[in-house]
C-alpha cells in the first residue's frame, strides 16, 4: 500500500526525516524488549531530513522529538529469530509518549502466531510488519519506540538492519502542518 503526500497550497516545504537501520538491533532474549536506539548513527542512518521540527538527540538516541504538528509516522521493522522456533510466537510494537511504555498511546501492534507443536525448531520467524499513523500533538513532544518478542523456546531475536542500507527497516515520519484542535 503506498501513500501520497499533497504538499500544502503555502510555498512552506514539508519537514522530514528518514531513517534506514544499517546495523542489526542487539539480540535480545525471549521476553526482554528493545528500545530503537534511532539516534544512534551506527546503528540508523539519516537518508533525508529537511526542517526543525523533528529532531534526534545524540546523546539520548532513543528520543524522537517532535514540534507542535500534525505528522505522519510509518514504520517497517524486520524482525527475526536468531534460529528455528516452535509453538508461540508474539511480537509487540509500543510507541509512547512515556519513555518507560506504561502508556501505549501512539501506537500499539500485537501479534501472536503459532508454528507448529513439536519440540525441535519448525521455522525462523521473519516478521516484517509496516505501519502508518496520523499523529497529533499541540506541544512539543518525545516519542519512543519498542518491541518486545516472546517465544516458546526462549529463542533470541532482533531487529534487522542491513550494512549495505538495504531498506529492511525504516522510519519515516513526515509533518503535514500545524497542530489540528
Amino acid at each position: 500500500m503506498s501513500q501520497i503526500i499533497n504538499a500544502p497550497a503555502t510555498s512552506t516545504p514539508l519537514e522530514a526525516l528518514q531513517l534506514v537501520m544499517i546495523a542489526n538491533g542487539t539480540t535480545t532474549a525471549s521476553g526482554s524488549t528493545y528500545d530503537l536506539t534511532l539516534g544512534d548513527d551506527s546503528v540508523f542512518q539519516v537518508n533525508l531530513q529537511s526542517g526543525s521540527s523533528i529532531t534526534l538527540e545524540a546523546g539520548s538516541p532513543n528520543k524522537l522529538n517532535l514540534a507542535s504538528g500534525l505528522y505522519q509516522i510509518s514504520f517497517a521493522g524486520w524482525v527475526q529469530t536468531t534460529a528455528t522456533i516452535y509453538g508461540d510466537f508474539d511480537m509487540e510494537l509500543i510507541v509512547s509518549t512515556d519513555p518507560t511504555f506504561t502508556l501505549k498511546n501512539v501506537l500499539y501492534d500485537r501479534q501472536k502466531l503459532w508454528y507448529g507443536n513439536g519440540s525441535s525448531g519448525n521455522t525462523t520467524p521473519i516478521i516484517d510488519n509496516n505501519h502508518t499513523i496520523v499523529f497529533n500533538t499541540a506541544s512539543a513532544t518525545t516519542l519512543y519506540f519498542r518491541i518486545e518478542v516472546t517465544n516458546a523456546p526462549a529463542t533470541t531475536w532482533y531487529l534487522r538492519g542491513d550494512a549495505l542500507a538495504n531498506a529492511l527497516t525504516t522510519l519515516d515520519v513526515v509533518r503535514l502542518g500545524g497542530a489540528l484542535s
